[in-house]
């Protein structure tokens, strides 16, 4: 029987937080501690399951400058008011999860969503103070409506992040550590492009570009597979286009391969646990701005191209690389295939992609666990949890 256990509690929006909940039950297993995990959006009714998940990707379909605009206040509200909306948020979902942590009993929580963590906030404050809760960021960015009273830190993506956070908010007491996002330990292991290729069957001569589009297949992975093999003339690619559990991309792709077959080489990829070998056997990755993927891809060090990001923690992502030069963004097509040349192409892949490997943080998720079991068992003073 297990010494210690750990609630890991993310959000099912898409399958980035749950990804990071993941990694880090990877390493509390190794550990010898038990694992709980729950999905907050399985913990509230199916009416307001459909308002926060299936009403949120319309809303950045149809409206991105309005999602936009929404998030961007969320980033930049004054601690004030910050502390008064996240004490209203925090009764979303209360219940259930009081329940639900009172039962399990845990010896730490840890949450990779502003959902569960602001309603195990509240939980945390009456029944379970002597728990420590943890709230982990999966994106580049940090925002005050976390800093909800009941957390006894943050993680943070960057060492630069959380700096730049606790210069322009001096007054958040809570401790921010830049350990960065957790993904899996797989991606602290180094694996030479030679034998990723050779773990998946890939041509140990091609030009490789792997397009993704996280969990549930969004962006645009599709346009960006016909992009690349568009072109009559050139280099013949291979594209491996990592689809998740969207079928119907799956197949439109499938259709495409079939039809650029003559010139070049299309993979469609459902759901696979081979992100890191892609990515490591990659001469070119090409994605949307997951802040989960990027941390995946920064461990690994791969030239990338971040084509149309979503609106709100997306942009931010990708902007944070831009400006690192550790990542090149495309808006249209056009600009796609530029990039897409360029760091395939010539040197200038090997310079992104060293930028951006030197932005990673391969064993985050180790190295928070280990944070999390040296609290549990020798916890820290009341200044500094508080």
């Amino acid at each position: 029987m297990a010494d210690y256990k750990v609630l890991l509690a993310y959000s099912s929006f898409g399958a980035g937080h749950e990804q990071a909940a993941r990694a880090l039950g990877e390493v509390f297993e190794q550990r010898g501690w038990a694992t709980r995990y729950v999905d907050f959006l399985d913990e509230v009714p199916a009416a307001m399951r459909f308002v926060m998940r299936d009403a949120y990707l319309e809303l950045i379909k149809i409206l991105p400058e309005a999602y936009e605009l929404a998030f961007q206040h969320t980033v930049t509200l004054d601690l004030k008011e910050a502390d008064q909306t996240s004490r209203v948020l925090a009764n979303v979902g209360y219940r259930r999860l009081r329940e639900l942590a009172l039962m399990e009993a845990p010896d730490a929580i840890v949450s990779t969503n502003i959902w569960p963590t602001l309603a195990l906030s509240k939980v945390k404050q009456h029944r379970l103070q002597g728990t420590p809760l943890i709230n982990c960021f999966t994106d580049y960015v940090l925002q005050t409506l976390y800093m909800a009273r009941g957390v006894n830190w943050h993680v943070a993506a960057s060492e630069q992040i959380a700096a730049t956070f606790l210069a322009s908010h001096r007054r958040v007491h809570q401790p921010i550590y830049p350990f960065g996002i957790p993904i899996h330990p797989l991606f602290a292991v180094h694996r030479s492009q030679r034998e990723a290729r050779s773990v998946l069957g890939i041509a140990q001569d091609a030009h490789l570009a792997v397009v993704m589009g996280g969990g549930l297949g969004l962006g645009h992975i599709l346009e960006t597979c016909d992009t690349l093999t568009s072109r009559p003339f050139g280099e013949p690619v291979t594209v491996a286009a990592l689809c998740g559990d969207n079928t119907d991309v799956q197949n439109q792709i499938g259709s495409l391969a079939i039809a650029r077959s003559a010139s070049h080489t299309i993979i469609p990829v459902g759901w696979t646990d081979e992100i890191a070998a892609y990515m490591q056997a990659a001469d070119l990755l090409i994605t949307k701005a997951g802040g989960v993927t990027i941390a995946e891809a920064a461990a690994v060090g791969v030239p990338l191209v971040i084509y149309q990001p979503l609106p709100g923690q997306e942009t931010v992502n990708s902007r944070f690389l831009t400006q690192h030069e550790a990542a090149y963004a495309a808006e249209d097509t056009n600009q796609l295939l530029r990039a897409s040349d360029e760091l395939m192409f010539t040197a200038r892949g090997t310079d992104v992609a060293g930028n951006l490997r030197r932005l990673g943080k391969p064993n985050a998720s180790r190295d928070i666990v280990t944070r999390i079991c040296r609290d549990v068992c020798r916890p820290a003073p009341p200044e500094e949890s508080a």
